[in-house]
């Protein structure tokens, strides 16, 4: 009888019970790296220090091997040098370990037959053994509900957006810019090599996971291809699912193999897989944050026509023509919501029309407020799209001597938005464009991110969000009539 047969392998559900964790080759290099990420967030997992050379971190004890931690683990991350990995894989094993993290690098990314042949060996190993293993090569597994993390200095916000990346700078990357953005995650995976735990497994398991209403991924190549587009398939049928993917030039291609030791194969290949699966994809790290915070935060769009709101018409044209360009539509306000507009736009230079330009009219907070109210019962309008130009209300604040007051100001446009988001079920985008003074711009986005509003660094960001985000519903729904 084959012994492989009755080997009884974690499924990624299971080895997600995590109660305690092993750290293993703790070490000064980059100030006690995975230390510090282990420890920076309140939680109830117990964390173990292991190193053959320390005696203590961050005022805990380092075991000088695995075997002296007093109790069973649950996960490992190990972080020695390549010769060691199998054994300390093994040793894992006999500590009860269900999961591991490879962060160790030196194996088929380096693209020479030893480093080939050691992933091989290693590959075999643990497959014939109880454990399961993220890796090598990776940064591995981030959940901030459980208090786990693979970056240090991290906010912890716990959401419904999953994410997995093959490339583990891209995952903190993105995790640390999209909580930035007020978007929380259930959880990521960095599976750099995928010598065991693989990105269709992973996508798989997010299909399933009630944690997760919308999946991010970041994708170099896959090794089979067949059963990875299927199960990208199937969880696109279900839940958004957004890719950015590495290696579309040849420059590109040759750089993943060397990354990841993955494949990136055919361009259009994946394009056309991509689409058959109403996969949303993107380009660029900025536009993956901002797709998976609409899709996140938002209802889904009743159309692609929407209402602006802004301060200028100079910028009211260009975002019109932005707009335009992308597919989205400016439809005219309506004459019900131009005659409730007429009496609180007075000034000079205003604009009752979409977009709705305030002028000077737009430094009166509640003047502000009743307009996006008014804006969001527009039928017309199937979510809004709103400036918040932080520069020009430090401007004129400051010259005013009312700089202590601005912080309500913008409370009172935050309050305004997310009431037509509750009420109307509208999406409402806020951008708060990158111009200048950062200080008074970090106060707007910080109160429209504690309304839970998606929130852009710019207009053509907030604009394209809404664009693939509308695509992905209207295709979603013809398939689903």
């Amino acid at each position: 009888m084959n012994p492989m047969a009755t080997l009884k392998r974690p499924s990624i559900k299971e080895m997600l019970e995590i109660k305690s964790v092993a750290i293993i080759g703790v070490s000064m290099n980059m100030g006690y790296y995975w230390a510090h990420s282990m420890v920076q967030w309140e939680h109830d997992l117990k964390v173990w220090f292991v190193s053959r050379r320390g005696t203590e971190a961050l005022g805990q004890k380092i075991y000088h091997s695995l075997d002296e931690v007093p109790e069973k683990i649950d996960y490992a991350i190990i972080a020695v040098p390549w010769k060691y990995v199998p054994g300390v894989i093994q040793e894992c094993v006999q500590k009860g370990a269900k999961c591991a993290t490879i962060f160790t690098s030196g194996f088929a990314e380096l693209e020479d037959d030893e480093g080939i042949q050691r992933e091989q060996e290693l590959k075999e190993l643990i497959h014939s053994l109880p454990i399961r293993v993220l890796g090598p090569n990776c940064m591995g597994l981030t959940n901030p509900k459980l208090g786990f993390a693979f970056m240090p200095t991290a906010k912890r916000l716990a959401g419904d957006v999953g994410f997995i990346s093959q490339s583990g700078g891209v995952a903190i990357a993105t995790y640390t810019a999209g909580v930035a953005s007020g978007v929380g995650f259930s959880k990521l995976f960095s599976f750099g090599n995928q010598i065991d735990i693989s990105s269709t497994e992973i996508l798989s398991y997010f299909e399933f996971d009630d944690e997760t209403k919308v999946v991010g991924a970041y994708i170099e190549g896959t090794k089979n291809g067949k059963e990875f587009f299927e199960a990208l398939k199937s969880l696109a049928a279900k839940k958004p699912v957004v890719v950015l993917k590495g290696g579309r030039s040849l420059a590109g291609s040759r750089a993943a193999a060397s990354h990841t030791g993955a494949l990136a194969g055919s361009r259009d290949i994946w394009n056309t897989a991509f689409k058959q699966a109403n996969v949303t994809t993107v380009e660029t790290l900025e536009d993956m944050v901002a797709t998976l915070s609409l899709f996140s935060l938002s209802p889904a769009p009743r159309s692609r026509d929407l209402g602006l709101i802004a301060i200028s018409g100079g910028t009211s044209v260009i975002y019109t023509d932005l707009c335009l360009d992308m597919g989205l539509g400016v439809p005219s306000t309506s004459p019900e919501t131009v005659k409730k507009l007429d009496p609180l736009i007075k000034d000079v230079g205003t604009g009752l029309g979409n977009p709705i330009d305030m002028a000077a009219d737009y430094y009166h907070d509640q003047t502000v407020g009743e307009v996006i109210r008014i804006a969001g019962e527009d039928p017309n309008f199937g979510s809004l799209i709103i400036e918040a130009d932080v520069h020009n209300i430090h401007q004129v604040s400051t010259i005013m001597d009312a700089a202590d007051v601005v912080d309500g100001f913008w409370n009172v446009m935050a309050d305004a938005a997310k009431g037509v988001v509750e009420k109307e079920k509208k999406p409402v985008l806020i951008a708060v464009p990158e111009v200048a003074y950062p200080e008074a711009r970090n106060l707007a986005w910080n109160i429209f991110i504690d309304r839970g509003l998606p929130v852009f660094r710019n207009f053509r960001e907030a604009a394209g969000a809404l664009k693939r985000v509308s695509i992905f519903h209207e295709i979603q729904d013809r398939r689903n009539s």
